[in-house]
């Protein structure tokens, strides 16, 4: 028997795991629903990331007293403003801010924080406090827009090997899809085959039996999103992307959104930033290899003609304490700035400096919020896709002033 090779598993089973997933999308019209032709790509900076080394308060001498061996040297760090700076892995974000591209929202949060990685990025993921939600802030978007009508099974999509709650609907199944397009694959052993399958997957229901004729439809869906894929895969970006895997990943959500404008929401997740000891070279590294991919994305997005219609959203489920623990780290934290990075951003820096006097902090040491994480959701949702934010939120949440 043949073995099994990681790569063939690996592409087997995020085939299967997509397939799956556009199963339960069933009957789909073929009438499109009223899209801004908008796109968001929301990143998770997965772990909780360090708020106070990436937008540094470098005028704060608390900062450096409070923080000692883990502070930024005020000599490396990148200038936003008078108060606020960038730790100096991040100097191609610094270069995007610097044309106005970037936007940094402060003190980002919500009312008695949860300190719980998972109970933290579930709060953030559906945008619900102390009650379980059966969907996502972003899910209940696709939801909305499959039932008005929206066909396109890659309406949104997960790359990489999680799929986000984010976008968890109770009626539209956003698929799986790897870095890697040639990842994605419907199983048969060479192009005869696949032209044979394809032929049976695309025959007309016979009405006659709902389970048979619902396989068909469930199948043509997953050829439709094949195709889909196989076309982006095919693009050259004309940009040189980093070779790791997060900077790949965003290589080819350049593709797809360019293959399909139809794409109206993309997930990802990058790092580990869960930097309870050693922290200071690990979270270099980790902003670097951000900032680096975040580089080559906006540079393809602009030679590509698709910058206009695309904007990043930077989040993590929680910052870190301010003062270090016993082991070179920081533990779990609070408030965290949050950014928004695109053309259809105003840029520059939202928000005070979070104040790193004792009167002023939270939970023995943590940071305080100022703004609450659902009006920064309500503006990305009513001012960039252009959808009823009140609806999407269950209330209606500020919406603040950031984008163009």
């Amino acid at each position: 028997m043949k073995k099994l090779t990681r790569r063939a598993f690996l592409k087997t089973t995020s085939t299967l795991a997509s397939l799956s997933a556009l199963g339960t999308l069933g009957v789909a019209s073929d009438a499109r629903a009223a899209s801004n032709g908008k796109t968001l790509v929301t990143i998770h900076l997965n772990g909780g990331n360090d708020t106070l080394n990436t937008v540094i308060p470098y005028r704060d001498p608390n900062y450096y007293q409070i923080r000692g061996g883990l502070a930024v040297p005020l000599a490396e760090t990148l200038p936003l403003t008078d108060r606020l700076a960038l730790h100096p892995p991040l100097t191609p974000l610094k270069a995007l801010y610097d044309r106005r591209l970037l936007q940094v929202v402060t003190s980002v949060g919500y009312p008695r924080f949860d300190y719980s990685h998972f109970q933290a990025m579930q709060i953030y993921w559906t945008a619900s406090i102390g009650q379980l939600y059966p969907s996502g802030w972003l899910g209940r978007v696709l939801d909305a827009e499959f039932l008005a009508g929206a066909s396109d099974p890659l309406l949104g999509v997960n790359v990489g090997w999680d799929s986000q709650p984010s976008l968890l609907g109770r009626n539209f199944v956003a698929p799986l899809l790897p870095p890697n397009p040639d990842w994605y694959w419907i199983p048969a052993r060479d192009d005869k085959q696949f032209s044979t399958l394809a032929k049976i997957i695309s025959q007309p229901p016979r009405r006659q039996s709902e389970l048979y004729d619902q396989f068909v439809r469930n199948s043509r869906t997953g050829l439709t999103a094949y195709n889909m894929v196989k076309q982006a895969g095919g693009l050259d970006s004309g940009v040189s992307y980093p070779q790791d895997y997060f900077s790949q990943s965003l290589q080819f959500v350049g593709k797809l959104v360019r293959a399909d404008p139809s794409v109206r929401v993309v997930a990802l997740t990058q790092g580990s930033y869960d930097t309870h000891e050693n922290q200071y070279d690990h979270h270099a590294g980790q902003l670097a290899e951000l900032a680096n991919g975040l580089q080559a994305f906006m540079a393809d997005l602009e030679r590509n003609g698709t910058a206009d219609r695309v904007m990043v959203l930077i989040w993590s489920e929680f910052a870190r304490r301010i003062e270090p623990n016993g082991t070179a780290g920081t533990d779990h934290g609070s408030a965290q700035a949050m950014m928004p990075l695109g053309k259809g951003v105003k840029g520059g820096v939202f928000g005070a400096p979070p104040s790193l006097a004792a009167a002023d902090l939270v939970d023995d040491g943590n940071l305080k919020m100022a703004v609450d994480f659902r009006s920064l959701y309500a503006t990305l949702l009513h001012g960039w896709l252009g959808v009823n934010s009140t609806q999407m939120l269950g209330a209606d949440w500020e919406r603040l002033p950031l984008l163009l």
